[in-house]
């Protein structure tokens, strides 16, 4: 149950919001215009006024506040003048951190009650000692393959340690927190076997060998160690596999109290890795109607500071490992073999031999329980893999010939043992689980090597798992997130029939969001739409105990789709579900309630409710977090406070560069901490020297406006040659927003120079920021432009990069469409090359491939590309599926385009 001090802090914000909600109708800004304005949908701002819906991120609700303030400024009344003085000087990051606080102390409490109420034991203290004591087997670092001088017997071992550019970036990153304290986040975002966590190993091994280390290895483990005693100053808290630990069940909760100890005073050093896939996966805003599942991970993420960490090694860091491999044996038996491709790191931890344990397996048996565990890691399987889960779904897998030649006693343990051989002494395709409290490994589970899971993850992008796999997560998988994003993943893939079971199943085992993923689906696919569908939700979300969330979820849901279709059958049971879903405690649903009233005509009553409503969410105001000294000077110096002949901010003038550290990580989170264009301004009245220091501060950091706001700040103070390199050097450390401005600057006027920057991002395996780039420049009224544009994205495309043979090709056939010539038969040639290129990685490029063939006549090749495009992931193709294949049966059309397809892709039958 939540505390007093939680509910005023969170009940004190939504007051705030449904004061601006008053505003915008007292000033005359529309919905439309407003959304419009801010960049949201209409439908999220609408929550947040109407229904005082506090959202997980605070931007928006700034911006919101920002434009009706200004338009405030134009309006007349005391009813205006009272909400102005209510609203312009509340502290919005302030108000919303107090709420995101406060819900991070009762989930501790929530997670510390729950388990004492079931008996759980709390895991054992983490281990906790000096960075010099630990080994780097301890720490997760891939262990190398042996050289031919080495001994045998699968000894650990660790080549030595040739640096590469970014090894500099995490050294210095270290050394300054070291000087300027704080409790910072460094990531170090690259693939597997890349080299990352040796990198970090290494670097605090070299700079804080004195500090304390402390390493949990699971999300649960991190809660525990966070809700706890305060981690102490002087420590490295070491966050290997940061994506593993975020998609666990506690990784929200992980996440938001690593977000609460960014704010301690520290020095502590947050230490993550993480894979770039995963990394924007995390970090992805969800469309509209979607969970939002990792808004406190995308809210960490963003206050970290990235270091990324190339695939290979070139330049000098390959010259220096050639010269060292001569006196190494490890380095000797890679350096060869890689070659002029300079990837080392991933024949060093035996990534190429571990693809071919996999791909050309002997053991027929082995392969087929190794491909299970790929699937179930690649469709969101985030427990340890149950044995029994691998036995059962392995069987799809495997011919006829081959089930019927197999000895039942022993095949599985055959399997196995190949699947958990060591390759080169190095890794095994599956390995043990370690006990996270313990010693020895878990029973009855395995887990998969990192590198199978993204690189053969990849590689079977657009497979569906046979109908083994899908019925044995129903039967064996017991974590119902694992369940919600299988369901998901199948839904995606046009099996509606196997997502339903996977939701229920998910449903069963506690699940909060199984009622919410079968709205969408439901709602997707037109199922919501019969009787049946309807009340099989209706019963599933009376059922769950979330104090009425399901109920207002699907009620909010049939009250849009009611007035859409004029239908009072489903706009009447909307009400009762809303009416149900208020009494249950989720006050939102008074403010759908009263929205369905209002379409209705029932004005008085909609009113009644809504006043209703908000008087019971008003309540005093909550303690709010204080701005830092600095940031308190700097306003009053803008505000003018300090002014005046002789009279100077001794404060701006002796700050010390951990106070501007300081604010800046503030700063990056809570920009409203100084008012608008203090950059420009602050230099203005005398301040030029505390102002660098901050813009410099935000860019060591990783703020993403950081650059420009610098350039701007270098330019004005006549600064030119140094202004010219800061969005250079931004580009070149991963800043893809300066990449796309460069390109657009250099375009006309330095052509040679955007090409080299494209050329750098081709290097440094950064094509999709060079295709954000030139994208754009296809457009410009300049040939010469569009030229460049096309130059680029050609060799990009020739390197085999998806997203510059779509860009190229779209281009291509928009230009053709404005020739007039739209018959799709004269489609040009080289546009159906490139989507053909295309289509080996992109369901889009599919999709268009299978319109063409449609149009053209040819049957057999469009369903081609639409199974194609269904199988990697686009449901909505399953309507055009269905279009083709029963082009006079209206009955058998719908009935596809609703029941979805088999594992096998026969259509479903009606359920």
């Amino acid at each position: 149950m939540p505390s007093r001090r939680d509910s005023e802090a969170e009940e004190y914000f939504r007051t705030l919001l449904l004061s601006l909600g008053n505003l915008r109708g007292l000033v005359g800004v529309s919905w439309r215009d407003l959304a419009g304005q801010v960049g949201v949908a209409r439908t999220t701002v609408e929550a947040w006024l109407q229904r005082g819906t506090v959202p997980d991120e605070i931007d928006g609700v700034k911006k919101v506040a920002t434009v009706l303030l200004t338009a405030s400024r134009h309006a007349t009344g005391p009813l205006t003048a009272e909400f102005v003085a209510r609203l312009d000087h509340v502290d919005w990051s302030a108000a919303h951190r107090a709420v995101q606080a406060a819900r991070g102390e009762g989930r501790s409490r929530s997670a510390r009650a729950g388990r004492a109420q079931r008996g759980v034991l709390v895991q054992t203290p983490v281990p906790d000692r000096e960075v010099a004591t630990w080994t780097a087997s301890q720490l997760n670092v891939h262990a190398a393959v042996a050289g031919e001088t080495c001994g045998g017997g699968g000894e650990f071992v660790l080549p030595a340690y040739v640096q590469r550019a970014h090894d500099e970036q995490v050294r210095d990153w270290l050394r300054q927190l070291v000087e300027i304290g704080g409790a910072q986040l460094l990531v170090l975002r690259g693939g597997s076997c890349t080299g990352k966590t040796r990198s970090a190993f290494e670097a605090v091994r070299e700079v804080m060998p004195g500090w304390r280390l402390v390493y949990p290895k699971t999300a649960q483990a991190l809660v525990e160690l966070l809700s706890g005693v305060p981690v102490a100053a002087g420590t490295v808290l070491w966050l290997d596999d940061l994506h593993r630990l975020l998609a666990e069940s506690a990784g929200e909760q992980a996440a938001g109290l690593l977000r609460e100890l960014l704010d301690q005073p520290g020095p502590v050093a947050a230490v993550a890795t993480i894979w770039p896939d995963n990394y924007k996966a995390l970090i992805s805003t969800p469309l509209e109607g979607q969970a939002d599942r990792h808004s406190q991970a995308r809210s960490l993420l963003a206050r970290g500071s990235m270091v990324i960490i190339p695939q290979t090694f070139t330049g000098e860091a390959w010259e220096e490992f050639v010269r060292r491999s001569s006196a190494d044996a490890s380095l000797s038996a890679v350096a060869a073999s890689a070659g002029e491709d300079g990837g080392v790191t991933q024949l060093l931890a035996a990534g190429p031999e571990l693809m071919e344990h996999w791909q050309h397996a002997p053991q027929v048996y082995g392969k087929a329980v190794i491909s299970a565990a790929i699937d179930a890691r690649r469709l969101g399987v985030r427990a340890p893999l149950l044995k029994v889960f691998l036995q059962h779904a392995a069987t799809g897998y495997l011919t006829p010939d081959e089930r019927a030649d197999a000895d039942p006693s022993s095949w599985f343990r055959d399997a196995l043992d190949y699947a958990c051989r060591p390759v080169k002494q190095v890794t095994s395709a599956l390995r043990p689980v370690p006990h996270p409290t313990g010693m020895g490994p878990m029973p009855g589970v395995v887990d998969l090597a990192d590198y199978l899971e993204q690189h053969a993850g990849a590689l079977r992008w657009d497979y569906v798992p046979p109908a083994t796999f899908w019925e044995a997560a129903h039967q064996h998988l017991d974590r119902s997130e694992d369940l919600d994003r299988l369901a998901m993943q199948a839904f995606s893939r046009g099996r509606f029939r196997i997502s339903r079971a996977l939701c229920l199943r998910a449903h069963e085992l506690g699940s909060a969001d199984a009622v919410e993923g079968l709205c969408f689906t439901y709602t997707e696919t037109g199922r919501i739409l019969t009787i049946e569908g309807r009340e099989e939700l209706v019963t599933l979300a009376r059922d769950v105990d979330d104090r009425g969330y399901s109920l207002w979820y699907l009620g909010s849901t049939l009250a849009s789709i009611g007035s859409d279709e004029r239908s009072r059958e489903i706009c009447t049971l909307a009400e009762g579900l809303l009416a149900d879903s208020f009494s249950a405690g989720h006050r939102d649903a008074a403010f759908s309630l009263a929205e369905l009233w209002e379409s209705s005509g029932l004005y008085e009553d909609a009113a009644r409710l809504v006043a209703y409503a908000r008087r019971e969410v008003e309540r005093p105001a909550a303690e709010m977090a204080a701005a830092p000294a600095l940031a308190v000077e700097i306003k009053s110096v803008l505000a003018g406070a300090i002014s005046g002949p002789g009279q100077e901010s001794s404060v701006l003038r002796k700050t010390s560069r951990r106070e501007v550290f300081a604010l800046a990580h503030r700063l990056r989170d809570e920009p409203s901490l100084l008012p608008l264009g203090w950059q420009a301004r602050l230099p203005e009245l005398g301040y030029a020297e505390v102002t660098e220091m901050l813009l410099r501060a935000l860019l060591d950091i990783g703020a993403t406006s950081a650059p420009f706001d610098l350039e701007r700040f270098l330019e004005s103070e006549g600064r030119d040659s140094e202004a010219a390199v800061v969005l250079l050097a931004a580009a070149h450390n991963g800043n893809d927003r300066a990449v796309i401005e460069l390109v657009s600057r250099w375009s006309t006027k330095k052509p040679d120079k955007a090409q080299e920057l494209i050329e750098h991002c081709r290097r440094t395996g950064r094509a999709p920021a060079a295709v954000a780039a030139l994208r754009p420049l296809l457009t410009r009224p300049q040939p010469v432009v569009r030229r460049l544009a096309e130059e680029c994205l050609s060799r990009l495309a020739q390197d085999g990069s998806a997203a510059a043979q779509m860009a190229k090709a779209l281009g291509l056939l928009e230009q053709w469409d404005q020739t007039g010539n739209r018959a799709a038969a004269e489609v040009p040639p080289d546009v159906l090359d490139l989507l053909h290129s295309a289509s080996a990685h992109r369901s889009e490029a599919r999709r268009l491939l299978g319109q063409h063939a449609s149009i053209t006549g040819d049957e057999v090749k469009a369903e081609h590309f639409f199974r194609g495009a269904i199988d990697g992931g686009d449901y909505t193709v399953v309507h055009d599926l269905a279009q083709l294949l029963h082009p006079h049966s209206p009955t058998e059309e719908t009935g596809l385009a609703r029941c979805g397809l088999e594992a096998d892709g026969t259509p479903s039958a009606r359920w």
